[in-house]
């Protein structure tokens, strides 16, 4: 199976390096050759490697990364997205901790990173089971797997293909997972290194709000109306929202998930005759009742300044987003129906009534209308909140057990 996978990898490589030139940021060459395994630099101390795909990954590996650093462990973080990259530039500028371009997937360059920067472990993020990774580390480095996620589809895909899946997993010294449903989905393959730790991702340690910035928004809220926020919409979304909520007393703010999409909000108010402003425009306050939010890289304390969030990307868009961030930010969260990343959390949350989900815009507006009750939204916010703490992995056990491996 590794033969046949190797053999359409390799066919396909050359594609794959022709399409970086197209959407990997700049300096794109040398991003290429870092991929390739150049420019890895060198470490005489044991290193810990820990690995995310893309922004939303990372931001969950960024305290474990830091507390490692501190207890004087090597560390480097890698990432494969661009939004990943650009946070681990931002965030570990200025520190100890490497940061790397996660590799094409090729033995002979993941051998030369394990030498060069003397990796003694390897951490990969919930269902990252790369097969010539797994297969090409030497003996002596541990592999463990962090946040252990199967999804429905991988499962059955893993099923098809279980003799090799088992090769794959046996490779793993630990698996540090998220639930009862991921131990047990191991199992069927002869797992039996494992240890439920919860999920990571809905530790309180990834949501930091930035108080002045939050007091910022609010400050040029200037709000006394119930102030919704619609996060991370999509195309379509927002006629959705606006269709449903028109004509109740309350302040919408908008949003879009991709920035480069802010002008076809603006076109879709101007065309339904509805006055709005921008955010960033604003000198005095905002005064209409629906606002379009350009700014980048503040939608935390966006939801820390609102009543309500209402977390897009699930009602057209069907992926979903993340519906757990406005709750640190201390605000209640509701969300569409759709959420085909986040399967595991909305049983588990949403399946269960403690964040509300709409499939039609009377859904929607009922729910608005609920959560316009402070002592209500109160509640309901508390009762998130609570689960969220029942959910939460615990870096404190991941350490010690990454201590011990």
């Amino acid at each position: 199976m590794l033969i046949v996978y190797n053999l359409i990898y390799f066919l396909f490589l050359p594609l794959l390096i022709l399409r970086d030139f197209f959407i990997l940021k700049s300096p794109k060459f040398k991003t290429i050759l870092m991929k390739l395994g150049f420019y890895l630099g060198r470490s005489n101390e044991k290193t810990i490697w820990l690995h995310g795909v893309s922004l939303g990954e990372i931001k969950i590996l960024t305290p474990l990364a830091q507390r490692l650093s501190q207890q004087g462990k090597q560390v480097v973080v890698s990432s494969t997205t661009n939004t990943g990259r650009d946070e681990l530039e931002k965030v570990f500028k200025n520190s100890q901790i490497k940061t790397i371009v996660f590799p094409y997937d090729v033995p002979m360059i993941y051998k030369k990173l394990c030498k060069q920067l003397n990796i003694d472990k390897v951490i990969l993020f919930e269902s990252e089971f790369w097969p010539n990774l797994v297969f090409s580390i030497p003996e002596s480095t541990k592999l463990i797997s962090l946040n252990t996620s199967i999804s429905d589809k991988s499962f059955q895909r893993m099923s098809m293909f279980k003799a090799f899946s088992e090769q794959v997993f046996k490779k793993f010294n630990r698996f540090l997972v998220q639930s009862v449903r991921e131990k047990e989905r191991l199992a069927a393959f002869g797992v039996s290194n494992i240890d439920i730790i919860g999920n990571i991702k809905v530790n309180s340690e990834n949501y930091v709000i930035r108080e002045e910035v939050k007091e910022k928004i609010i400050s040029k809220l200037n709000s006394n109306k119930f102030t919704v926020v619609l996060g991370s919409s999509h195309d379509g979304e927002e006629d959705y929202v606006i269709n449903a909520l028109h004509d109740l007393d309350l302040v919408l703010v908008i949003a879009p998930r991709h920035p480069e999409r802010i002008n076809g909000v603006k076109k879709l108010l101007k065309d339904k005759g509805i006055d709005f402003s921008l955010f960033s425009e604003a000198e005095d306050g905002l005064k209409e009742r629906v606002i379009i939010y350009d700014q980048i890289g503040s939608l935390f304390e966006l939801y820390a300044a609102a009543d309500l969030a209402v977390v897009a990307g699930s009602i057209v868009f069907d992926k979903g987003h993340n519906f757990i961030e406005p709750i640190y930010a201390g605000t209640p969260s509701i969300t569409g129906i759709k959420l085909k990343n986040y399967s595991e959390l909305k049983k588990l949350l949403c399946d269960k009534g403690i964040i509300k989900t709409f499939s039609s815009q009377a859904q929607l507006r009922d729910l608005v209308n609920t959560y316009e009750n402070s002592l209500t939204r109160q509640e309901y916010f508390q009762n998130q909140h609570a689960a969220l703490n029942d959910l939460s992995g615990s870096y404190d056990q991941v350490i010690d057990i990454l201590n011990e491996s």
